[in-house]
C-alpha cells in the first residue's frame, strides 16, 4: 500500500475549483496554483446555465446547491433565435410544460467566488503562475513563471489551467487551433435601466441574431448586465485588416462600435441596436479547439480536466463538462489515493478514458460553428434546436416508463 500521494492544481476555474472542493470533503489536502494575482483582477465570462446530469451534479456534490440557490436565476432560461430581418425562428414559448426550469443560469464571477469561499483558507495560491511540469524521480515539480518562486514536487498534478495550458505539454503535443469564429465581446450596464427595448428583446435569457457567417448574441446576465457577442466566421488577419483589433485594444470603443455597426448594415434594428450604446468593456476574443478528439497516454503523475483536456467551440456544455470533469477526478484520486502504482493508474485511466469520450462532441448540430454560417442559418438553428428537443422529451418519455 503507497502512502497518501501530495495533490496540486493548477487554475482555479471552474473545474479546479470542484476537484479541490471535493478533495476537502473528503479530507485531502490540495493546494491550487492560480496566475491571476486576484480573484477580481479580470472579467470572469458571462451567464452559464447548469445542467442537472453535470453542473448541478458537481454542486450538489460539493455540497453547495443550496448556495447555489440564493444566486441562480431560473427565471433566465428563455432562448429566441432570430434572422437578420427580424423574423422570429425559434421562441422559449415553444417549449412544453415542465420544460422551463430545469437549467437555471448564474454569473460565472458569482459562481466561481462561491467555490473560492467554500475552500480552506490559503487553498489557492494566486500569483503563481506555472510555466512547465518536469517528471523526475517518480514526481512532479511545478516551475513558474515568476523565476523568483521556487519549484514545488507534488506526486500529482492536476491541470485545470484551460485552452493554452501550461501542464498538457506534460501529457500530449497537441495545441489548439484557430476555429475560424471570434467574437467581439461587449459589456452593457443598466440596460433595462436605460435601454428597456434592448433589455426586453433578450426576454430573461438569450436571443441570437444569426446570417451571413455572423451573429449578434446578445445575453441577459444579473445586476441588469447584457453581454453581447458580435460573431464573424473571418480569418484571423481579417481583425488587423479592418482595424479591429488596434481599436479595442486601445479602448476606442464607440469607433469599434461604429466599425462593427458596418458589418451589420441591414440587420434588424433589434440586434443592432446593442452596438449603438456605450459600454463599459470590450474585448477580442478568438475562438480555438482541438479539431479532433484528444486523447494521451495516461500518466501517474498529470491528469487534465476541462479546457485543457478537450477544448472546443461554445456548445452550452464548456462550463459544466468541466465541473463534472473535476468532481469525477476528485472522486477517482479520493478513492485511490493511498492505493498501489497499478491501481492508482487503473483509476486515473478510467477517469480519462470516460472524460475522453464525452468530452468530445464534433457532430454537435448545436454548437456556434453550426450557428454561425451561410444563408438562412436562424432557421436551420431553430430547427436543430426543436428536434434537439424533441429527442430530450422522448428521452424523459422513456425514463419514466
Amino acid at each position: 500500500m503507497a502512502s497518501q500521494r501530495s495533490i496540486a492544481i493548477v487554475g482555479a476555474g471552474l473545474g479546479g475549483l470542484v476537484c479541490a472542493r471535493i478533495l476537502q470533503l473528503r479530507n485531502i489536502p490540495v493546494v491550487i496554483y492560480e496566475r491571476e494575482p486576484t480573484p477580481t483582477s479580470r472579467q470572469q465570462g458571462g451567464s452559464l446555465d447548469m445542467h442537472a446530469e453535470s453542473g448541478t451534479k458537481a454542486l450538489e456534490m460539493a455540497q453547495l446547491l443550496d448556495e447555489f440557490k440564493k444566486v441562480a436565476r431560473y427565471e433566465d432560461q428563455n432562448i429566441r433565435i432570430v434572422g437578420i430581418d427580424g423574423t422570429i425562428h425559434f421562441a422559449d414559448e415553444e417549449l412544453a410544460e415542465g420544460q422551463v426550469g430545469d437549467r437555471p443560469e448564474v454569473d460565472r464571477t458569482l459562481l466561481r467566488q462561491m467555490f473560492l469561499d467554500s475552500l480552506k483558507p490559503g487553498t489557492v495560491k494566486w500569483n503563481h503562475g506555472v510555466s512547465k511540469v518536469i517528471q523526475e524521480n517518480n514526481k512532479a515539480t511545478l516551475h513558474f513563471l515568476d523565476s523568483a518562486l521556487e519549484p514545488v514536487v507534488y506526486d500529482f498534478v492536476v491541470g485545470a489551467d484551460g485552452t493554452w495550458s501550461r501542464v498538457r505539454p506534460t501529457l500530449s503535443s497537441v495545441v489548439p487551433e484557430y476555429a475560424g469564429i471570434t467574437y467581439i465581446d461587449i459589456f452593457l450596464a443598466d440596460v433595462k435601466k436605460n435601454y428597456p427595448d434592448l433589455a426586453a428583446f433578450v426576454k430573461g435569457g438569450m436571443a441570437m441574431v444569426l446570417g451571413d457567417n455572423k451573429g449578434i448574441l446578445a445575453q441577459k446576465n444579473g445586476n441588469d448586465v447584457v453581454r453581447v457577442y458580435a460573431a464573424f466566421r473571418k480569418p484571423l488577419a481579417w481583425l488587423d485588416e479592418v482595424g479591429l483589433n488596434s481599436l479595442v485594444e486601445g479602448g476606442k470603443h464607440a469607433e469599434a462600435r461604429e466599425l462593427l455597426l458596418k458589418q451589420f448594415e441591414g440587420w434588424c434594428p433589434e440586434a443592432t441596436g446593442y452596438l449603438k450604446v456605450p459600454c463599459l468593456s470590450m474585448d477580442v476574443r478568438p475562438l480555438y479547439q482541438f479539431k479532433n478528439r484528444h486523447t494521451w497516454d495516461t500518466n501517474p503523475h498529470v491528469s487534465l480536466v476541462g479546457d485543457a483536456a478537450h477544448v472546443t467551440v461554445p456548445n452550452g456544455e464548456g462550463a459544466n463538462s468541466a465541473m463534472l470533469n473535476g468532481l469525477d477526478l476528485a472522486n477517482a484520486i479520493a478513492e485511490n489515493i493511498s492505493a498501489n502504482e497499478e491501481s492508482w493508474l487503473k483509476a486515473i485511466k478510467g477517469f480519462e478514458v470516460e472524460m475522453q469520450r464525452c468530452g468530445w462532441e464534433p457532430d454537435d448540430e448545436l454548437t456556434l460553428d453550426a450557428f454561425i454560417s451561410d444563408g438562412d442559418a436562424a432557421a436551420r438553428a431553430a430547427a436543430n434546436m426543436r428536434k434537439l428537443m424533441a429527442m430530450a422529451m422522448a428521452a424523459a418519455g422513456g425514463a419514466s416508463h
